[in-house]
């Protein structure tokens, strides 16, 4: 006699379920275990600090003495501040002018290594990723611009002719020269050859039979196979940008006459000379600036899967 598949299939006891159930809960209470330091971190160090800063914009925010609520009066003379303005806009191209001229020297660094022998790719690696503080590879930029015995100025003047430069006291001149060391700086460039390293070498045998060049190659199979790293990249180097303190203050210190003071340069300054309500205003005024770019850019792409 035939049996059916019902009559062997076996049967789930409220007993063995209740089991599965409560390992099911149980892992459940494990990751919560794991990601509650995690949580913990965040919240002292990421989501508390922005709140005390919003409710510290709405007051006087002394050192000591009696905390006076203040409403929107320190975002209104901030607003009608033409240094906060100025320090905005000198930002802006800061942080637009940073995206554009890093944004394609690190791809084509990244394809160079890539084609070139391996050991000397490692040796490569190393030197440009070699462990260097900030302050002093801001130092050794100093140097390198110093206008009496720099070596910028020695090429300009004894190499190429040229009349003495004015690097970093030049007004008009003086957010390229602060924006030209992240040309050289191969950050995003190992995001990029991770991403090129993932690209089958198949695709570019195949262009190669159709008779693609190297440049059609990298526009027709590298550029779109890294778009998602790239747009990812972009984004965080504005933010970044935005956020710029260490370096121009350390190169001009906001000069000449405030020419490259940065927002993050003038919170600085507002601090400096007591105005804790003014300079936490600011700050909050450039986290709505950051994160309404943020969105803007989630919006525009919303509908792109790659991006």
């Amino acid at each position: 006699m035939a049996i059916s598949s019902e009559q062997v299939a076996p049967v789930e006891t409220p007993a063995a379920a209740q089991a599965v159930d409560t390992t099911k809960g149980a892992n459940r209470w494990q990751y919560w275990l794991f990601a509650i330091p995690a949580l913990v971190f965040q919240f002292f160090w990421g989501w508390y600090p922005m709140v005390i800063a919003f409710f510290l914009s709405l007051t006087n925010a002394p050192i000591r003495g009696v905390v006076t609520f203040q409403g929107l009066n320190n975002y209104s003379r901030l607003l009608a501040d033409p240094l906060v303005s100025m320090s905005f806009k000198i930002t802006f191209i800061y942080g637009i002018g940073s995206m554009l001229l890093t944004f394609g020297i690190p791809i084509l660094i990244a394809i160079f290594l890539l084609e070139i022998p391996a050991k000397l790719m490692r040796v490569m690696m190393l030197l440009w990723f070699v462990p260097l503080s900030g302050i002093a590879s801001t130092l050794f930029w100093r140097y390198l611009y110093n206008e009496q015995f720099g070596i910028f100025q020695w090429i300009a003047t004894a190499v190429l002719g040229m009349e003495p430069q004015a690097f970093l006291s030049s007004e008009s001149w003086v957010i390229f020269w602060l924006i030209f060391p992240g040309i050289l700086m191969f950050g995003p460039g190992l995001y990029y050859m991770t991403g090129l390293q993932g690209i089958p070498k198949s695709y570019y045998e195949a262009a190669e039979i159709e008779g693609a060049g190297f440049w059609r190659k990298i526009w027709t199979i590298s550029l779109p196979r890294l778009r998602p790293i790239i747009s990812m990249t972009l984004v965080f180097s504005i933010i970044g940008s935005l956020q710029e303190f260490t370096f121009p203050d350390l190169m001009t210190r906001g000069g000449p006459n405030g020419a490259s003071r940065t927002v993050v340069m003038y919170m600085f300054t507002l601090l400096n000379e007591g105005r804790y309500g003014d300079s936490t205003s600011l700050a909050v005024l450039l986290f709505i600036v950051i994160m309404a770019l943020v969105l803007l850019y989630r919006a525009f792409f919303k509908d792109d899967p790659d991006v």
